[in-house]
């Protein structure tokens, strides 16, 4: 596979769009303070995948290309990174435009990647979180010690069901904390 790799002035590397089996995605590397962060969002932002490699590789642009088993890159360099925005409704205000909460932090401070992908509102600051079924089935595949051995027995026995279970579980978690659930409509 062939890819253009746009990278920005503070480091962050994001592909253009490409095709994975018959979906749309691109990817986001950051080195941050402690490793390497890989995400990997579909054509509406919402993450699918997400790789941490503490003490990760000296080269952003290797490290991606491993993951996406890159043959060719043409690397651009861009200027000021954006963000990434979820184009969803801020449960709290209403408003449109939801914003990566990593990208309001230079890679090189990100000391902590959290597990659920985290947005918050551009108007008002309000939390939300971006759980995807596919992104659940690759953290039970790749972060197996988050799970008992028993969940993970469970887990692999009906994966539909273990990750609709999963769903409720952490909504209940989310709720309790105040953080909302992105839905794109």
């Amino acid at each position: 596979m062939s890819l253009a790799f746009y990278v920005s002035n503070d480091g962050r590397i994001i592909t253009q769009t490409y095709l994975k089996g018959d979906k749309t995605r691109f990817c986001l590397a950051e080195k941050t303070s402690k490793g390497t962060l890989i995400t990997e969002f579909n054509e509406r932002s919402e993450v699918v995948n997400q790789v941490y490699k503490k003490n990760g590789g000296m080269n952003l642009e290797s490290d991606l290309s491993g993951y996406l088993n890159v043959d060719e890159k043409k690397v651009v360099l861009t200027g000021n990174y954006k963000g990434i925005m979820v184009r969803a409704k801020c449960r709290s205000c209403g408003n449109v435009g939801l914003k990566r909460s990593l990208d309001l932090t230079k890679p090189s401070e990100i000391t902590e990647v959290p597990v659920v992908p985290l947005f918050v509102c551009g108007s008002c600051g309000s939390p939300h979180y971006s759980l995807t079924d596919d992104y659940l089935k690759a953290l039970v595949e790749g972060r197996s010690e988050l799970f008992e051995k028993e969940e993970l027995e469970e887990i692999r026995g009906d994966t539909i069901g273990a990750v609709k279970l999963l769903q409720e579980y952490i909504i209940r978690i989310f709720a309790s904390k105040k953080i909302s659930r992105i839905r794109i409509e």
